[in-house]
């Protein structure tokens, strides 16, 4: 998850405790986003908008929503979800191919230190170059420079330029290629039925993947344990497992 890998760089405490059952991964919220990336998925495969409709509402069924009034007003803003990604779908299709959906990767960054992770899109640009789509739920979007300094897109341009989806980029002669990044970029899809909100990563050059392969093996010596460093940062007063963190006034020891 998104969280899990921004949270390795900034905190490996939180990285610890969240990968080690810290987090509520059934939170509606959770659920609600795992439903709209399987039809996302689906409408990859060649699902229609009414195949579409029909497969939420079989899946809604099951989903412990609470109140009545409560469910209603959430799936039909699930719907609103689905329907921004497919206007977004079509929308970019001038200037986007679609290349794979929810592939998995795994690539060697540096000794000892591979990199394991899932896109939910990866796309062609008008110059060949692989972009990274994430798919984000979620309602507020990052601001513009978070975004440029996202950990997650960042790993992911890395991953594909040393060569994570090789086999998929490959020519017609089916030689496996390696590709500089064409960038990445997060989709939020609107809950209000409006146009999907775009944050932007621009393609990393040798430099910027280099300080980013560094980063990555920074990260991992970081989260090889025994112990775990809680660090401060500006995603503290949202962490989920502050009341366990020293970092945090919840969390600290009383004599």
């Amino acid at each position: 998850p998104a969280v899990v890998v921004s949270s390795r760089f900034r905190c490996p405490l939180r990285w610890a405790l969240q990968t080690h059952g810290g987090d509520d991964t059934d939170s509606l919220a959770s659920v609600t986003g795992s439903l709209v990336h399987a039809l996302v998925q689906r409408a990859a495969e060649g699902a229609g908008e009414r195949e579409l409709a029909e497969a939420l509402d079989v899946a809604w069924a099951s989903v412990d929503a609470g109140a009545p009034w409560f469910s209603r007003r959430e799936l039909a803003n699930t719907r609103r979800m689905l329907q921004s990604f497919l206007d977004w779908r079509a929308q970019t299709r001038g200037e986007l191919t679609e290349a794979a959906v929810e592939r998995n990767l795994e690539v060697a960054v540096a000794d000892g230190v591979r990199v394991r992770g899932r896109v939910d899109r990866l796309e062609i640009d008008p110059r060949g170059r692989p972009v990274i789509i994430d798919v984000k739920t979620g309602k507020t979007p990052v601001t513009k420079a978070d975004a440029e300094a996202h950990p997650q897109l960042a790993v992911y341009q890395l991953a594909t330029a040393l060569g994570a989806f090789a086999e998929t980029l490959a020519g017609p002669d089916r030689t496996a290629a390696r590709s500089a990044p064409g960038g990445a970029r997060l989709v939020y899809l609107s809950r209000a039925g409006g146009r999907a909100t775009e944050r932007t990563q621009a393609p990393l050059d040798e430099e910027g993947l280099a300080q980013w392969r560094e980063a990555v093996a920074a990260a991992a010596r970081a989260t090889g344990g025994p112990g775990f460093v809680g660090r401060e940062n500006d995603a503290c007063p949202r962490c989920p497992v502050r009341t366990a963190c020293p970092v945090h006034v919840s969390g600290r020891q009383v004599p």
